[in-house]
């Protein structure tokens, strides 16, 4: 057998390992072309030659029978379809996906989408204070889905699997509740501060915020 022969790869282990899944670990980044994007929140970007499922951190878009569910994937293309992106890991969420931040020519994905009032800031899965002020602002200037009487989250829209009808903008601004409650990262009630239970965890929100979020007022603290 000749040298060249002998250093030959064979076929089947060239296709295992494209079988292989890319493991990333938090904390790491790498830079690869967008080729697909799934939704307004998942986005799929190449990293040596295979494509890597992207669920974008901090946020949640309205699913695509919603409202806002075809803008927010127009949106999220418009700015990172066929173009280089910035993947920063911050773990893999029960589905397999990649849950990471993407930037962009500089801009971060997920802020962009609550700024323009094409997303919720997940407030389940994250507490950064940066969405929060964001998804504030869009809802204060009734931007995107914050101009609809009482757009439903997409969380909720998944529980229900129910047909949303498309719902009216609202004409003019409705006075909102800014006073500050809190919410709990795995909780469905909002709480006055000291409330026992507020002991995990402690996220603070507008209580219009929280209504709108389908929070209920705690019982036991009565907010």
């Amino acid at each position: 057998m000749s040298a060249r022969e002998s250093n030959r790869i064979p076929l089947w282990m060239l296709l295992l390992t494209a079988l292989i899944p890319l493991v990333l670990t938090a904390g790491e980044s790498f830079s690869g072309k967008c080729v697909s994007v799934i939704d307004g929140d998942t986005i799929g970007v190449l990293k040596e030659g295979k494509e890597i499922k992207i669920r974008l951190d901090g946020v949640d878009c309205p699913e695509s029978g919603q409202d806002f569910g075809s803008k927010a994937k127009r949106f999220t293309s418009d700015l990172v379809f066929q173009k280089e992106v910035l993947v920063k890991v911050k773990e893999s969420d029960k589905y397999g996906r990649t849950v990471a931040r993407v930037i962009v020519a500089g801009k971060d994905l997920s802020l962009e989408l609550v700024k323009a009032g094409l997303a919720w800031h997940y407030v389940q899965y994250s507490s950064d204070t940066v969405l929060a002020n964001a998804e504030k602002t869009a809802r204060l200037a009734e931007e995107g889905l914050w101009a609809l009487n009482n757009p439903i989250p997409p969380w909720e829209y998944r529980k229900g699997g129910a047909v949303v009808q498309p719902q009216e903008v609202r004409p003019s601004k409705q006075k909102q509740d800014t006073t500050t409650v809190y919410i709990t990262r795995t909780g469905a009630k909002y709480h006055r501060a000291g409330c026992q239970y507020l002991r995990k965890s402690m996220i603070p929100i507008s209580k219009a915020d929280a209504i709108a979020r389908g929070y209920s007022p705690c019982s036991r603290c009565r907010p």
